[in-house]
């Protein structure tokens, strides 16, 4: 391993930046193989490197994603490009409702099969995205490439999928509501406001987002929503009756087209042998129906939030969007 003096002052620097001592430590990221290409890192201390011997590249970038992410962009790609006369594209496909093995089952002999372009699976927090990737002389011919395996896998998982760019379901929901002038309200309990939040992450979503409730107590799902008291004695909080009275009553209390509500336990306590942790109810009011999707996931009390939310909004995908 070699010095490299312009790595070592780039650790410094940004210390001296935050007006902070640089740790011992950190001297350490100033050290690389002989003969490395070095990559500078803009958004952290430790560069990178390329390493070339003979045919074959080593590349070390930094773990974090966005440092990962913006080195990848700005020094790999291009350095990669320059050793290759084609180009790599991918789409992907996100799958909805389905875990991560039974989806892969679905599509196995396509994997087995194939050699370009790819199939690449990797599971999310209540999706599966399936990564296809094409390598040819230009960006045309690789999607030609792509087109009749991404049309393939849409028709063996159905309802199940959607197609995307870098667009999140989330995003598409929202793009499509607008689209269809369909009005939204929201009732959440366990997911506390988070299907809230990405709706107004969305540039635009005010046309038809008209109001969100957090009915944590029964008292306020009472109050706000209009849950009966004696649906909420004979069944409780967390049960379909009351995650559709909740949807209903979004819907009905904001005059919206559309009422999505949420009620479970996240835990990591209040589970019961009848009602576990990971138990959620989704509800959709839409057309003067009901729907309710009961759903029991693994994990932690975020993980099991987070769930929820991405479940919610494939609901909506599923029985208005589509």
């Amino acid at each position: 391993m070699e010095y490299n003096e312009e790595s070592y002052n780039h650790v410094k620097n940004i210390y001296k930046r935050l007006k902070k001592d640089m740790p011992k430590n950190n001297i350490r990221q100033a050290y690389f193989p002989k003969e490395a290409l070095i990559l500078e890192n803009i958004c952290g201390t430790a560069n990178g490197c390329i390493i070339e011997d003979k045919e074959k590249v080593a590349i070390l970038m930094p773990g974090p994603p966005m440092e990962m992410n913006t080195m990848l962009e700005r020094k790999v790609a291009p350095f990669l490009k320059k050793k290759s006369n084609k180009v790599v594209v991918g789409e992907k496909i996100i799958v909805t409702g389905l875990g991560e093995s039974t989806a892969e089952a679905m599509i196995m002999d396509l994997i087995k099969n194939q050699s370009n372009p790819t199939i690449a699976p990797f599971a999310g927090k209540g999706r599966v995205v399936f990564r296809i990737t094409a390598k040819a002389e230009n960006k045309e011919k690789a999607r030609e490439l792509i087109k009749p395996l991404r049309e393939e896998l849409l028709k063996r998982f159905g309802k199940n999928a959607y197609p995307i760019d870098e667009t999140s379901i989330e995003k598409y929901v929202c793009e499509k509501l607008i689209e269809k002038n369909l009005t939204i309200s929201t009732a959440e309990s366990c997911t506390g406001g988070m299907i809230a939040s990405k709706l107004v992450d969305y540039p635009g979503i005010s046309k038809v987002f008209k109001e969100g409730f957090i009915t944590y107590s029964n008292e306020s799902k009472i109050n706000r929503l209009g849950v009966k008291k004696e649906t909420l004695e004979k069944y409780g909080a967390v049960s379909e009756e009351t995650a559709e009275e909740m949807a209903k009553g979004a819907a009905l209390a904001s005059g919206s087209d559309i009422g999505l509500s949420v009620t479970g336990i996240a835990g990591p306590e209040g589970g019961t042998k009848e009602k576990p942790v990971g138990l959620v109810y989704i509800a959709l009011y839409y057309n003067g129906k009901t729907y309710v999707r009961e759903t029991n996931y693994p994990g932690g009390r975020n993980v099991i939030r987070e769930r929820s939310t991405n479940y919610a909004f494939d609901l909506i995908k599923r029985k208005i969007l589509s």
